[in-house]
C-alpha cells in the first residue's frame, strides 16, 4: 500500500524520519518529497500526483504554514490536505501539541501563522486527528492508526472475496465487522478457536481471515477428535457445524458431551439454512449462515473471555 507523508520539511526532518520508518516497519511504501529525486514537473504538481496514485495520506502539522507558491493563497502543504480529501483519500493528521516545547525559530511569524492557526480548525473539523510530541511519540501514533486502517482494509478485502458474498453478508455488515476487528486487535490476536466441521474446505475463506487476524484456529472434523482437543488443550470459543455427515443434529449432540464431559466453551453454531424464528439452540453462544454475523458472534465471545 502506498501512503503518503505530508508536512513541512525544516522543522519536522526528524518527526518525519520517524513517521516514514513507522509507515515502512508495517511494510507499506511510504511517500515522501526529500526521495522524489529530480523531476521536470513543479513541486506542487509532483506532490498532488503522488497523492493522486497514493491509498491513504499522512499528515503531519507543527508551527509553519509553509511555502505558498506564486499565484496561489495557501501552502502546498494546504493544498496536499485539500487535495486528499477531494480525492477521498483515508486521511490520518497529527497536530503537535500546543504545549510540547519547540524551537522558536520553527516558529513562523505572521501571515504564516494566522493562516496556519485556520488550517490546523479546518482539519480538526475535517477529520478525527491526534496530537504529538517528540519523533518516537509520533512514529507511535503513526503505526498504531496505520494498523488499525490496514487491518479494516484487508479484512474488507477479504470478506469480499468470499465466494457468494452477497447471500452471506451485506456490505454494511462487511464494513461494520472489519472496523470492530481493527478495534478490538489485541483483543482478538492470539486467541484459541477450534472449529469443528467434517469439510472444513467449505469454511476456506472464513478460516483464512480469522487466522489473519492474528487467531491460532485448529480444526477438527469430527465430534471425538474435537473432544480430545478440548480435553488437552485451551481454547476461548468453538465454532462448530450443526450437520455432520449423515447426522442431522450432529452440533447439538457434540455440545451435549461437552456439557456432560464439562469441556464446553462458548459454542457458534453454522447452518446451511437459518431460521432467526426458532432462535438460539439451547446451551449454544449463537447459530449463523452469514460471515458477518459469525465474526460478531466471535468477536462478542472474545471481548468476554479476554476484554
Amino acid at each position: 500500500m502506498k501512503i503518503f507523508l505530508s508536512s513541512t520539511y525544516v522543522d519536522l526532518v526528524e518527526h518525519r524520519a520517524k513517521a516514514a520508518n513507522a509507515i515502512e516497519r508495517l511494510g507499506q511504501h511510504g511517500v515522501r518529497m526529500e526521495v522524489f529525486g529530480a523531476r521536470p514537473a513543479e513541486a506542487t504538481a509532483v506532490c498532488l500526483d503522488e497523492i493522486e496514485t497514493s491509498d491513504a495520506f499522512v499528515g503531519i502539522y507543527a508551527h509553519r504554514y509553509g511555502h505558498v507558491p506564486d499565484g496561489s493563497v495557501v501552502s502546498i502543504t494546504e493544498q496536499e490536505f485539500d487535495f486528499a480529501q477531494t480525492n477521498s483519500k483515508p486521511s490520518f493528521c497529527f497536530i503537535v501539541d500546543e504545549d510540547y516545547v519547540w524551537l522558536p525559530r520553527m516558529i513562523e511569524n505572521d501571515p504564516g501563522r494566522s493562516k496556519l492557526k485556520v488550517f490546523k480548525q479546518k482539519v480538526s473539523q475535517t477529520v478525527v486527528r491526534d496530537t504529538f510530541t517528540t519523533p518516537e511519540d509520533l512514529a507511535y501514533k503513526v503505526a498504531s492508526s496505520l494498523g488499525r486502517f490496514l487491518i479494516t482494509h484487508k479484512m474488507k478485502e477479504d470478506l469480499e472475496r468470499v465466494p457468494g458474498r452477497e447471500n452471506v453478508s451485506t456490505p454494511q455488515g462487511r464494513d461494520q465487522v472489519a472496523r470492530r476487528a481493527s478495534r478490538l486487535q489485541a483483543i482478538i490476536e492470539g486467541a484459541r478457536v477450534l472449529l469443528v466441521n467434517d469439510v472444513p474446505r467449505e469454511m476456506s475463506h472464513v478460516i483464512a481471515i480469522i487466522r489473519d487476524l492474528g487467531v491460532d484456529m485448529q480444526v477438527a472434523t469430527n465430534s471425538d477428535d474435537a473432544l480430545s482437543m478440548l480435553a488437552s488443550q485451551e481454547f476461548h470459543a468453538v465454532i462448530s457445524d450443526m450437520r455432520r455427515g449423515a447426522v442431522q443434529d450432529e452440533g447439538m449432540r457434540f455440545l451435549n458431551r461437552m456439557r456432560q464431559q464439562q469441556l464446553e466453551k462458548p459454542t457458534i453454531f453454522t447452518v446451511a439454512r437459518y431460521e432467526p424464528d426458532r432462535g438460539t439452540p439451547p446451551y449454544a453462544f449463537g447459530i449463523t449462515n452469514r460471515v458477518d454475523d459469525l465474526l460478531n458472534l466471535l468477536f462478542d465471545i472474545l471481548e468476554r473471555a479476554r476484554g
